[in-house]
């Protein structure tokens, strides 16, 4: 008997049974494609990949911004029109 004489006689869903088992797949594969990128992350974090070397060096090189005070520096305005 050749699989398409098997396939003929019986239904589809008692051979393959497609049912719930796809989604305990899907969930493993995506548990375990998030656990690859988990670990991606803490081995580059513990690499130095995230570290910015270059900032503190040249930070000294800018100056810093004066912060004025407005209401010290602006006249005070009589809005009083006769």
């Amino acid at each position: 008997m050749s699989f398409f004489e098997v396939c003929t006689q019986a239904n589809f869903t008692t051979l393959f049974h497609p049912g719930m088992s796809i989604i305990y797949v899907l969930l493993t594969i995506s548990i375990v494609v998030a656990l690859g990128f988990f670990v991606a992350f803490i081995v580059s974090v513990r690499n130095g990949q995230y570290d910015d070397t270059y900032t503190p060096s040249v930070r000294m090189l800018f100056e810093d911004e004066l912060v004025k005070d407005t209401k010290e520096d602006q006249p005070i305005e009589n809005n009083d029109k006769h």
